[in-house]
């Protein structure tokens, strides 16, 4: 089902709309001084912005629930800057309200930004699979897209419905959707907060994923109001700060 005014797709997405990347309009960043009349709140967040390299294949962020917030703020950097993303979420964690905010305090219309990026959700592990490994290559390509987020990537499997083999197996044929991908050159960032339920198979799961990452971010509550992020790998080690209370959701009555 489509999220605001986010565009869709995947295999139920029947108003499929092809995105006129000859319109996109590429945002040249000022320096932080010069944004004068921005949002206080944002100047603050930006200084904990995750730093997408040219060359990161999969980047996990994984932790504090809040890691959400954080890979959103990603996605709506790119899209302001006329880059469309691809979100695949298995948490219910895309926000249009927050996305709006963020394009409002950059003077762009909501509207637009949430046009360049791309959801699709999947409430069960065998969707998030079909999403990965028969739907993501080609949205990629259809949308002109390097980058795509996978939200809740273990999320869809805390089902004790589904047999540990059966998880297992369906997250093998996502790791090797991932690998195509990564090798193909696309980046994508997973993000990962704690498991509910920590079974024997999503332990597994979590370990092999951490295995093949490039880069991994843990994300902490560091007490007084902090939120601290740690870079595990990367060849460097790096942390930022930065308060909680900017991570927390949207009112979204105010944000209207």
């Amino acid at each position: 089902m489509p999220i605001g005014s986010g565009k869709r797709f995947g295999p139920n997405a029947a108003d499929e709309r092809e995105v006129n990347m000859s319109a996109a309009v590429k945002i040249t960043e000022l320096p932080f001084s010069d944004r004068r009349d921005e949002d206080p709140a944002l100047i603050t967040l930006r200084h904990a912005r995750i730093p997408l390299r040219a060359h990161d294949r999969l980047l996990l962020l994984q932790g504090h629930p809040l890691l959400f917030r954080l890979g959103l703020y990603a996605v709506t950097e790119r899209a302001l800057a006329g880059e469309p993303v691809v979100y695949l979420d298995g948490a219910s964690t895309f926000d249009p309200f927050w996305v709006g905010r963020m394009a409002r305090a950059h003077h762009q219309q909501p509207r637009k930004v949430l046009a360049m990026i791309h959801v699709a959700r999947a409430y069960t592990c065998q969707q998030m699979e079909r999403l990965l490994s028969d739907c993501l290559s080609a949205a990629l390509d259809r949308y002109q897209a390097r980058i795509a987020v996978v939200s809740g990537l273990l999320d869809t499997f805390y089902d004790r419905a589904v047999p540990d083999d059966e998880a297992l197996r369906l997250f093998g044929r996502m790791m090797e959707a991932i690998r195509r991908l990564t090798q193909q050159g696309f980046t994508l960032l997973c993000l990962c907060p704690p498991a509910p339920i920590l079974t024997s198979a999503s332990r597994r799961s979590l370990d092999h994923l951490r295995s093949q990452a490039d880069r991994i971010i843990c994300v902490h509550e560091a007490g007084q109001g902090i939120i601290l992020l740690e870079e595990e790998r990367g060849g460097s080690a790096q942390s930022w700060r930065v308060a909680r209370s900017l991570l927390e959701p949207v009112d979204h009555a105010k944000a209207r």
